[in-house]
């Protein structure tokens, strides 16, 4: 455990610290979205309609998000995302049908420039030997805080209503958004080293588009195969995520409840299993693996539609927790490893974050 506590201070401290409380607010929204598009009028295509417009506007916000984390700076790039999230999440609290949820979704888009922010801050502050530790603990503690995030949203839904729950944990999201951007504001610590002279605004916006080109056109090898990898992932996964817990409720007939005690349990056995995955990442072959990850995860994914009541749905689940334990800390550090650190926030602006985790 001494190893563990030289990596977690200073910059990795206060990012572990806003993800816990990310953990207990944003993220418990999270499982249950579909559902309040749902009960906000919309339809299983509007479900994924609405999904697909973060996405979209990260692809088109990501190489300046990038840009503005490798010249104006991580640390202000990660503050003002989180004080946009404060009237963000308010209009998704009270926002009256999807339609103005949707555009909700796709103005939140803007906050993208924390991604690349944060991977690369993140890097930057860990030396190699310790990035599987470093990206174990950042991940593992706040889901062990969080483990009952899912039950707590799924029994609040059961209990107050889809709708009205969400409303009111969009409104703690408001704060919370609030709430982390200060604490980052007096506590993280500038890794880019310091910038002369003035910065163009305008000439940013053209340059980190152009840097965008240049980076994903001089990505070395390993770097374009994870992105491969990456691509297909995210697309795939893309596809299904959105209809996990409505086809949960609709055709494997669990209550939001017994949707969120499986999520609990698949973040309690995260959590337990993400330390010591730290220790055989930065002891193993990483690619390696990732590679082992991914083959593992197939069967599971494909078992789910089939899966009926809650103890068989909870079973077909669990190895996806265990595969996720070794598969984000693994592709974090192995991200870190090939980039370099004044191109990290470019390149994890044209890699999306370049996490692998199989979302649910």
């Amino acid at each position: 455990m001494a190893s563990y506590r030289e990596v977690l201070r200073g910059n990795v401290l206060v990012i572990m610290l806003s993800n816990v409380i990310r953990q207990l607010t944003l993220f418990v929204t999270f499982p249950f979205f579909s559902l309040y598009i749902r009960a906000l009028g919309g339809s299983n295509r509007v479900i994924g309609l609405v999904n697909a417009l973060r996405p979209l506007s990260y692809m088109f916000l990501y190489p300046l998000a990038g840009g503005i984390a490798d010249t104006y700076g991580r640390v202000k790039a990660i503050i003002l995302s989180g004080y946009l999230g404060i009237p963000i999440f308010l209009l998704y609290a009270i926002a009256p049908d999807w339609r103005i949820l949707a555009a909700a979704v796709l103005i939140a888009g803007i906050r993208v420039i924390q991604f690349p922010a944060y991977s690369a801050i993140l890097a930057d502050s860990m030396p190699r030997e310790v990035r599987g530790k470093g990206y174990a603990i950042v991940t593992s503690l706040p889901s062990l805080v969080g483990i009952l995030s899912p039950f707590i949203g799924g029994y609040l839904i059961s209990l107050y209503g889809v709708e009205r729950a969400m409303r009111l944990l969009y409104v703690l999201a408001a704060a919370a958004s609030g709430l982390i951007a200060t604490i980052s504001l007096r506590f993280l610590k500038e890794t880019l080293p310091a910038h002369r002279g003035n910065i163009d605004p305008r000439r940013l916006l053209i340059d980190s588009y152009r840097d965008f080109m240049e980076v994903v056109r001089g990505l070395p090898r390993g770097l374009k195969l994870y992105a491969l990898i990456l691509i297909l992932s995210t697309f795939s996964l893309g596809l299904s995520t959105p209809y996990w817990v409505v086809y949960a409720r609709d055709v494997i007939c669990l209550k939001p409840y017994e949707w969120g005690v499986i999520l609990t349990m698949l973040s309690l056995v995260y959590s337990i299993l993400t330390l010591p995955a730290g220790l055989a990442i930065d002891r193993y072959e990483r690619r390696k693996i990732i590679s082992l990850c991914l083959a593992v995860a197939v069967a599971p994914i494909l078992a789910f539609p089939f899966s009926r009541g809650f103890y068989q749905t909870l079973l077909t689940m669990l190895p996806i927790a265990v595969v996720n334990a070794f598969l984000f800390p693994a592709a974090g550090a192995l991200m870190a490893d090939m980039t370099p650190r004044e191109m990290r926030g470019r390149v994890m602006a044209a890699f999306g974050r370049g996490m692998l985790i199989i979302n649910y």
